[in-house]
Formats: structure tokens, C-alpha cells, sequence
């Protein structure tokens, strides 16, 4: 039986359910939760993946913000990439390096367009607050349908590369772990990308073992979101907790 791992009494429960399969999948963290239990009948495992601690989209002469609406878990909020052209970048910042990033897309406003991503890493911060960026290596976008990327829910993954922590003054004071990428050409009139889910930086998962209720405080600063794995096919039970 679980005991709770926070001192402040319970405030509000949610629950819900994750299918697992031999296809990892990228849960984000419920905003405004405070801890979290997981329950499954089966042996399983898990991922702690950073925070995205910061979105900016750049067209080309100014900077938006879509930090919130890239990770707050409703379909009613998103990140507009409405015709996005090869001059235009979309900026995420991290707590900690990631592998790559989970896109859920909506359902009807996708790329349409037979396209790909120029994905890139920040390489080096000066002390000026610029940012040099690098290709990333074996990227394999999983958004991509019918040669369009930004089309399909999907992990967008590649090698884990040597990326720099620093302060972008153009992006945000805090300092981050960068990353960008722009498309090879210019996209559907109509995009929203409703959320970005960061991916751990390794698939080297923890073990979780049958029938055994688990209990966690959740790092709100460092953490934002949970890879989980499975060998067949379960349903993980998950119960957030607000103190």
C-alpha cells in the first residue's frame, strides 16, 4: 500500500488510464500536480524525462511564446505553425538534454505539405548570449506521413548530441538546453501542434514490477513528463495528487 510522500494535506485527485505497448509512450506531467501514483498488474517500465521549460516561435522579426500551450494538456490550446516557412524557427528549451520530443498533433489542422525538418542543437552559447546551432545525427521524424512531416502524432528522435546548457538572450535569461528546427519548405496554411512531450535521454527505462503500487513526488523544476514501456500490452492506472 502506498504511503504519501508529502507533508501538505490532499487538495484534489485525478485519475486515468495509459495503454502500454512494446512502443514506448510519452506522457506529460497533469499541470498543478504535485505527486503521482502508478499501479499495473503486469511488470512495466519508466522514464523521467526534463522539463520543456520554454517554446519560441521566431518568423522571421519577432519571438512568441507558446511555452504554456506547448505543455498545459488541452486540445483547446495550441502551438500555431500556420504556414511556417524555411525562415521561420521553432525554438524548445529544456532542463536537460533530450533524445528527441513527442508531437501530439491536432486532428484536423496538419501538414499537409511533402516536407522534412532541419533539426538542430545549440553547439555553443558566446558570452554575448548568442547561440551557434548544429545539426543533430540519425533524426527520424515519426510525424511524418506521406513525405509530410508535422502530419501524424509521433516522436521525433535522434542520437543524443553534445548540446550546450546556456542563456539565449533572444529566447530566455534562464539557462537551457537548446534546440530549433525550421522545414524544408514552406507548410500548410493551418497547423497546431497541441502538445510537445520532451523524451527522456536514454531508453534505458527503470524496471517496475508487477502489482506494486508506486508513489512519487514529481520535481516540478527539473521534470516535466514520463516515458513508459512494456514487453506486451497493460494498462497502467494513474493518479495525480494536488497538495
Amino acid at each position: 500500500m502506498a504511503t504519501p510522500v508529502m507533508g501538505s494535506p490532499i487538495k484534489k485527485i485525478y485519475g486515468e488510464q495509459a495503454s502500454l505497448t512494446t512502443t514506448a509512450l510519452h506522457l506529460l506531467f497533469q499541470p498543478d500536480y504535485h505527486e503521482v501514483l502508478f499501479y499495473c498488474a503486469s511488470d512495466w517500465r519508466m522514464g523521467i524525462a526534463p522539463r520543456l521549460a520554454r517554446v519560441k516561435y521566431y518568423n522571421g522579426s519577432t519571438y512568441t511564446d507558446y511555452t504554456s500551450q506547448a505543455v498545459d494538456r488541452t486540445a483547446a490550446t495550441h502551438v500555431p505553425l500556420d504556414g511556417m516557412t524555411t525562415a521561420h524557427k521553432l525554438y524548445l528549451g529544456f532542463t536537460a538534454p533530450v533524445r528527441g520530443f513527442y508531437i501530439n498533433m491536432d486532428g484536423t489542422n496538419k501538414n499537409a505539405v511533402a516536407a522534412t525538418l532541419d533539426m538542430e542543437y545549440c553547439s555553443a552559447v558566446s558570452a554575448l548570449g548568442v547561440g551557434t546551432f548544429a545539426d543533430v545525427a540519425s533524426d527520424s521524424d515519426g510525424t511524418t506521413s506521406g513525405g509530410a512531416t508535422l502530419a501524424v502524432d509521433g516522436l521525433y528522435s535522434f542520437t543524443l548530441p553534445a548540446v550546450v546548457r546556456g542563456a539565449i538572450i533572444a529566447l530566455d535569461t534562464e539557462p537551457l538546453y537548446w534546440y530549433r528546427f525550421a522545414p524544408s519548405d514552406t507548410l500548410s496554411a493551418t497547423i497546431d501542434l497541441v502538445d510537445i512531450v520532451p523524451a527522456c535521454d536514454t531508453v534505458n527505462y527503470a524496471f517496475m514490477h508487477a502489482g506494486i503500487e508506486y508513489n512519487f513526488a514529481l520535481n516540478l523544476a527539473q521534470n516535466g513528463a514520463f516515458e513508459f514501456d512494456h514487453t506486451g500490452t497493460a494498462t497502467l492506472d494513474v493518479t495525480w495528487v494536488r497538495h
